[in-house]
């Protein structure tokens, strides 16, 4: 006899339904637009996240390099002078573009600027600009302008946003950054330094001028009247300072108020006697 058909019964249709339903969610979950802008947004924060901690492992190494090594920030902002000046020089010669032409002679004096505000104090001929420079723009004769001057270049190369424009500019971006670094932690050397004379124990103020006269006449050792970088490296030694060549150079720079490249007795004394450092 024929078979009667079956009624699918209730427990049947349940069981059945879910399989159905969760198949719909992963087709629906694969064709939804939100759902790909999650997983976009998480694949991006992801290399974000590893791009910025690859940034600070280099970026750490580089500043114990500028801190510990040889390196000379002179030499490093020098050639970012040069590579400024150039940039500017041959920008000028584009003479179908008049707006470019402009920008580029700014460059170019700004490169020019930065190698002179490097290597003045061995240029005697130039000084009295150098006097002008200090009358009129003060703040480029001291560590942190000068280091906030060359963010400023390498921040303009950014912004034109071309393969050079964007090394010249993380060059130029890098130098002013390390050098107020490192002008930071060799002035707070040179804090340390100056306590360890200990002057807040001597009464009067002709004692005070007395001690530190003959201190500088001891750190003075050729007698020229004034203590150059060499005996600078041998006085910091003696006091167990510990600056590295990078930090001597900024060392230097911020004791030499007038810009001579050597400290002279009056310098050598608003050290001693707690000249604030903190913005040299």
């Amino acid at each position: 006899a024929p078979t009667a058909p079956t009624t699918p019964t209730a427990s049947t249709t349940m069981a059945s339904t879910p399989s159905s339903s969760s198949a719909g969610t992963g087709a629906g979950a694969g064709a939804d637009p939100d759902f790909k802008s999650t997983m976009i947004g998480k694949i991006g924060a992801a290399i974000a996240s590893q791009t910025i901690e690859r940034f600070k492992t280099e970026g750490s190494k580089v500043a114990e390099m500028l801190t510990k090594g040889p390196v000379s920030l002179h030499m490093m902002c020098i050639i970012g002078g040069l590579l400024t000046a150039m940039s500017g020089f041959f920008g000028m010669l584009n003479l179908l573009s008049p707006f470019d032409i402009l920008a580029s002679a700014y460059n170019f004096m700004f490169g020019l600027l930065m190698i002179f505000l490097e290597v003045h104090h061995k240029i005697g001929y130039f000084d009295y600009f150098y006097r002008g420079i200090e009358h009129w723009v003060r703040i480029l004769t001291t560590l942190t302008g000068r280091s906030l001057f060359y963010f400023y270049v390498g921040s303009l190369f950014l912004s034109k946003w071309t393969f050079f424009g964007l090394l010249l500019g993380t060059y130029m971006c890098a130098c002013g950054v390390f050098s107020l670094m490192v002008g930071q932690s060799a002035a707070k050397k040179l804090e340390e330094g100056a306590q360890q004379f200990e002057l807040g124990g001597m009464e009067s103020g002709e004692q005070k001028g007395e001690f530190i006269k003959q201190r500088f006449n001891d750190y003075d050792h050729d007698g020229s009247g004034y203590i150059d970088c060499n005996e600078l490296e041998n006085l910091v030694k003696g006091l167990g300072l510990g600056l590295s060549k990078p930090e001597l150079e900024q060392a230097l720079t911020i004791l030499d108020t007038n810009g001579t490249g050597r400290i002279e007795y009056n310098e050598f004394k608003q050290w001693l006697l707690g000249r604030d450092l903190n913005f040299v």
